[in-house]
Parts: C-alpha cells; structure tokens; sequence
C-alpha cells in the first residue's frame, strides 16, 4: 500500500492469482484500488491487452452471487461470481455482450482484497467524497 499526505490519494495494490478457465494457464492478476476514485478497482492481468476497470461493488458481489457491470460495445467490463466449488470467484472479461475470457481467482484472497477496498473507504465515506454540485454541473451542460 502506498500512503501519502492527507491531501493525496491512497493507492492499494493487490496481487491476485489467476488460472485461465479455458487453457488452465497461470496468470500473475492485480487489483488497484485508490481512495481517490473510491467506487472502482482496476483489474490488470500478466498478458491481457487492457485492464479492466469495475465498480467494487460487482467484485463483493460476486463473492456470493452473480454480479456484473454493464458496458459500451467498445469498452471492457466484469462479470463476477462464485465457482460451483465455492473455493474460487469467476471473473469474466467482457465487451458489451461478448464474454472475452473467464479467469478463476482463490474465494478467500479476492475477499480479503475487497474487504481490505472496504476498510479503507466505507460506502458511508465513499458517498460523502461525490462532488454533486460539480455532477449536476457536468450534466446539465452536456
């Protein structure tokens, strides 16, 4: 974890393994997640084009059910939920309704991960960090 100055950003950086479900090849994956920008995680994966980037919300989910994030045809987005051996969380790549490819990530290291994203910026905190004024701003002049 990087820490800084009350005024700056926290950066929390996670190492995930990974094992591709389709060729059961390893993967080196990690989680990015800065208090910053408190709703979202960035998914990168050793030998994957782009990262991912997710709402938090859809990797806690996932941890007992089927969640996901929806997408633009062009951009990349997550789909997460428990393995029917319930030891591992699969984690789909998509871009809009096409699924790109299904990594399988260890149960127990994905939550602390996230509990660990949880800790850090409560969802209580994290709505205090939105900037409403600045939001209606942006979408009234769009």
């Amino acid at each position: 974890m990087t820490t800084s100055r009350p005024d700056l950003a926290t950066e929390l950086s996670c190492y995930m393994p990974m094992w591709d479900e389709a060729t059961e090849e390893f993967h080196n994956g990690w989680l990015t997640y800065r208090t910053d920008d408190p709703w979202f995680v960035r998914l990168e994966i050793e030998d994957w084009p782009a990262p991912v980037i997710a709402p938090r919300g859809v990797l806690l989910d996932g941890l007992g059910e089927h969640a996901e994030c929806l997408s633009k045809p062009d951009r990349t987005a997550l789909r997460a939920q428990p393995s029917l051996d319930g030891n591992h969380v699969l984690l789909g790549i998509t871009q809009g309704d096409l699924l790109l490819g299904v990594f399988r990530a260890p149960a127990d290291v994905l939550t602390r991960h996230v509990t660990g994203f949880y800790e850090l910026v409560p969802t209580s905190e994290a709505m205090a960090r939105i900037d409403w004024d600045a939001v209606i701003a942006r979408l009234l002049a769009a």
